[in-house]
């Protein structure tokens, strides 16, 4: 027995696209068992130079220290994860770069989206850095 609703639908098969994934990690070489792993899904017309989602994660043995995930719309607009020990930010930016949601953990960082994505952009970006560095 199936209900109405579901009819038209088609449940049993799978509608979302499957994208390709590429992962490169790197080792430190200053600090033991401290890894950057950056991981790229793209469909099939996209490439590795625009991929749809893409993940920078960097652990060490006993797990993720930093994350950061962004995954790009059709439309141009943006959605972005930055992981941090004390903190989440999540944000979304239309396709000129313009924040449209700012969400964090930190709940008086909500009242501060610039400053905070800035100083959250900035974090990252000094870590990958002196990742390599």
């Amino acid at each position: 027995m199936t209900l109405a609703i579901t009819k038209s639908l088609n449940i049993a098969q799978k509608t979302a696209e499957t994208l390709a994934q590429k992962s490169v990690t790197f080792v430190s070489p200053r600090v033991p068992d401290l890894k950057l792993v950056n991981t790229k899904y793209y469909n099939n017309s996209g490439s590795l130079f625009n991929p749809n989602i893409e993940t920078f994660t960097i652990t060490n043995g006993s797990g993720a220290i930093t994350e950061f995930s962004s995954k790009r719309f059709n439309d141009g607009s943006r959605f972005e994860i930055y992981k941090l020990p004390d903190e989440i930010v999540k944000v979304l930016k239309n396709r000129f770069g313009e924040i449209k949601a700012f969400k964090s953990t930190v709940e008086q960082h909500n009242r501060q989206p610039e400053e905070i994505y800035e100083n959250v952009k900035n974090t990252m970006r000094s870590k990958t850095h002196n990742f390599f560095a």
